[in-house]
């Protein structure tokens, strides 16, 4: 059988059953199924398969995710990211839409605590969308900024997605971790920049309000109090990292270990917390390391037929401009999260794009960085965007989805500013790094 005959199966085959609803690990272990039995000998083809899968998940560098996950977990169930929120609240002034350039720098300050886009976003609907709704904010304004900011925990170490990225596409774990931290940064900024500006241009969504600011010392104090512990935990993880003495996995537990101990410190850490945190880290990561199986198993048949061979030759045949290869590839990357999830998105692409990209000789660690924004932007893309259902769950009755994609779309527009940026500059992501 031709290896386009056999690409097609697989990938349309794949496309097919999650189009229909199955969940994407199961999707991917009867198409693997299917594919081991037909093309890797039977049953045999099967069984090696499924060492193989085995092999993957014991591996050291998956073990991050996890810890990631139970950090964030624990600080946001204790009730810890609440104080600093408080914290920074009282401490911002009167300026143009003083709500969401608040909304700004929390979702980026717990980016580094949180790790989750999700958790980043409820946290901000909770606690910010009452007091906008108090202070006459209008929706775009009201939403936009909460829903637009939470896949900043994306791009922000500790990353789950970041990790995941890179044992399977084979990119330095530290490297695409730390790399994240300036794109991230840009993003902020514009989303600020733009909060200022329509605020300016209509007071109305955005009016303006007296403040009962506290005195510097009092706001100094609650700092210390709340938010410097905070970034303890943070400098726990990328400290390490950024200076080469310890691996990911290493600071992701000092991380949690952090993240336990200031619980503790605080009295927050009841057994009702802990006890919810341990079960939605097993949930998540069980969820996470299931559907990297399956996407092993799916890039080792593609391999074993010949199938990603017969691409990558007919890619480099065409002998695309390395620029036009890249935009190609994040264009699907785009297109795609307007259907999928992250996870998916990035198990369906990695076994596809990474040959291509070592192939053409371009830098893994740069291209993983923009493939990163993409599946960031995805999270907000209409009509499917996760973080868009999440925010529809938490607001009211009185605003619909049509509401909520009309504001995130500014915010979108500012993460492909910055995708642009990078792909034009690269050395914004890869002077951290090298």
């Amino acid at each position: 059988m031709e290896w386009w005959a056999i690409f097609s199966f697989l990938l349309l085959g794949l496309i097919v059953l999650m189009l229909i609803g199955v969940p994407i690990a199961f999707a991917f272990f009867f198409i693997n199924l299917l594919g081991a039995y037909f093309f890797m000998g039977g049953f045999e083809g099967i069984k090696q398969l499924t060492l193989n899968m085995y092999s993957t998940l014991g591996n050291f560098t998956l073990t991050p995710i996890p810890l990631f996950i139970l950090m964030g977990e624990i600080i946001f169930r204790s009730g810890l990211a609440h104080n600093a929120l408080n914290v920074f609240d009282r401490s911002f002034g009167k300026i143009p839409g003083r709500l969401g350039i608040l909304a700004v720098a929390t979702s980026t300050f717990f980016s580094g605590l949180t790790g989750s886009a999700i958790s980043n976003t409820a946290l901000l609907a909770s606690s910010l969308l009452p007091e906008m709704r108090k202070r006459g904010y209008g929706k775009p304004l009201m939403i936009g900024p909460i829903v637009g900011t939470g896949g900043l925990a994306m791009m922000i170490p500790p990353s789950a997605l970041a990790v995941v990225l890179g044992s399977v596409a084979h990119i330095s774990i530290s490297g695409i971790l730390i790399g994240g931290i300036l794109p991230a940064l840009i993003m902020a900024s514009l989303y600020s920049l733009y909060i200022m500006i329509r605020s300016l241009m209509e007071p109305s969504i955005a009016p303006d309000y007296e403040t009962d600011r506290a005195g510097f010392v009092n706001i100094m104090k609650e700092f210390l109090i709340y938010v410097m512990p905070l970034c303890s935990v943070v400098i726990l993880v990328l400290g390490p990292i950024y200076m080469g003495i310890a691996t990911p996995t290493e600071a992701a537990s000092l991380g949690s270990v952090g993240s336990i101990i200031l619980a503790l410190s605080y009295r927050k850490l009841t057994f009702d917390v802990l006890l919810e945190a341990l079960r939605s880290t097993l949930k998540t990561s069980c969820m996470i390391f299931l559907i990297i199986a399956g996407s092993v198993g799916y890039s080792q048949i593609i391999s074993f037929t010949g199938s990603g061979t017969g691409l990558i030759t007919f890619i480099t045949y065409l002998d695309l401009p390395e620029f036009v290869l890249i935009i190609l590839m994040l264009s699907a990357l785009l297109f795609l999260g307007c259907f999928m999830d992250q996870i998916s998105m990035m198990m369906i692409t990695i076994p596809l794009f990474m040959p291509i990209i070592f192939q053409a000789n371009i830098d893994p660690l740069w291209f993983g960085l923009m493939m990163l924004i993409a599946l960031d932007i995805g999270f907000t893309t209409p009509p499917f965007g996760l973080l868009l259902f999440v925010m529809k769950g938490i607001v009211s009755d009185d605003i619909t989805m049509m509401d909520i994609y009309k504001a995130a779309t500014p915010f979108i527009l500012c993460n492909l500013a910055t995708l642009g940026l990078i792909l034009v500059f690269p050395r914004i992501v890869l002077f951290l790094i090298e």
